[in-house]
């Protein structure tokens, strides 16, 4: 008999709702950041040139939040970490992301990668060590998760802070 209980908690354990939560994730220069799904407005590959974006008549400010956290220094692509999707690096392309906050206010981030698409269980998060906040000197990046094979730390960025913190200046 303690056979078959066995077997039946394993299955109620897998039909139990999961606690995760859908992520995009994309590359800032050196790092891995993620933003909730429900907070992205849209993404656009970017070619050749910025588009220049507008929403009910205002102009979608567009911010290079890899140069503000990282500065002007040149890269090696060594040293970059990548990011697997299901078995598949995700690709160096640039890409616009356009985020929402709940109040509907639009900021586009400049990113240096496709986005892509994560699950990530919210007992995966933890709180942002004093030596990154230290070092960045933002509000708006709280949480990460710790690398692990195929991942690298990923940064959440609290996209509601974010824009505030942009369209203050």
């Amino acid at each position: 008999m303690p056979a078959i209980s066995s077997l039946r908690s394993q299955r109620l354990l897998e039909l139990r709702p999961e606690n995760e939560q859908q992520y995009i994730a994309f590359r800032l220069r050196l790092a891995w950041f993620i933003v909730p799904i429900e907070s992205i407005y849209r993404v656009i590959s970017l070619d050749k040139h910025i588009p220049k974006l507008t929403f009910s008549g205002q102009n979608v400010a567009i911010i290079d939040l890899g140069k503000i956290l990282f500065g002007q220094g040149q890269l090696k692509a060594s040293s970059i970490p990548q990011l697997f999707v299901n078995g598949a690096v995700v690709a160096s392309k640039p890409s616009l992301i356009v985020v929402r906050s709940q109040n509907e206010d639009l900021v586009g981030i400049l990113s240096n990668s496709q986005p892509a698409l994560q699950k990530i269980a919210q007992d995966q998060l933890v709180p942002l060590p004093a030596t990154y906040s230290q070092r960045w000197k933002v509000d708006f990046i709280k949480s990460m998760t710790l690398p692990a094979k195929d991942i690298p730390s990923l940064f959440a960025i609290d996209c509601d802070r974010l824009i505030a913190s942009v369209l203050k200046k």
